[in-house]
């Protein structure tokens, strides 16, 4: 299998419903898991700035995009990021829907301008950018930009699959088997963990409607 091919495999595994990240994260939100960014507190005052309009269409946008919709949700998150050019939620996310939309030229530039409004302080644009140059075959600044993603959030199964992808695509077969076999662990151990916490509100539900 190409690296190309591989690439878009795993990203639309793990980037296909971004409500994560890569944008807000991904990256769990969907497959999008989303680490807190270094400068939260400024980027929760931008957000407390945004416009009903604008977060209704940023709504809009992810709900398309969840749905598998991501042609439609582009003029949502266009309409979000007019309203509110800060919001560097709304450009992961219309990254997102390009890439799977196989505009890769468009998916790198909302990742990087998600970058630049956290001051890199936010995890899925990071893997989001690793994922196009994995796909541009610049294999080697795939690595360091997903490895500073996972500086970011170290527990991130998709950061860990695409460090796998850039590694093997780099050859490194013995660092992308031990990458690979991480992020299907910390994938399995936040499924139980989600399981478990079903079962727990399941049961308190159930208390609650019979009582003793």
């Amino acid at each position: 299998m190409s690296i190309s091919r591989f690439t878009t495999l795993l990203a639309m595994t793990f980037l296909i419903s971004p409500v994560a990240c890569l944008a807000q994260s991904q990256f769990t939100e969907g497959m999008k898991i989303a680490a807190a960014p270094k400068n939260d507190s400024i980027v929760s005052v931008q957000e407390l700035r945004m416009s009903d309009k604008g977060r209704k269409a940023f709504d809009k946008g992810a709900a398309l995009l969840e749905k598998g919709n991501a042609a439609a949700s582009l003029a949502y998150f266009d309409q979000a990021i007019t309203e509110f050019p800060g919001f560097y939620k709304a450009y992961y996310d219309l990254g997102i829907a390009q890439f799977r939309l196989g505009h890769t030229v468009e998916a790198e530039q909302a990742f990087q301008i998600s970058i630049d409004l956290t001051g890199g302080g936010y995890a899925p644009p990071e893997f989001g950018m690793g994922m196009v140059l994995c796909q541009k075959q610049e294999l080697e600044k795939a690595e360091t930009v997903i490895r500073r993603g996972l500086d970011l959030e170290p527990g991130s199964a998709i950061g860990k699959y695409f460090l796998g992808l850039a590694q093997f695509g780099l050859n490194h077969l013995v660092e992308a088997d031990l990458s690979v076999r991480q992020a299907l662990l910390r994938q399995a151990r936040a499924f139980l963990k989600q399981t478990q916490q079903a079962q727990q509100t399941s049961n308190q539900q159930a208390s609650s409607a019979h009582p003793p």
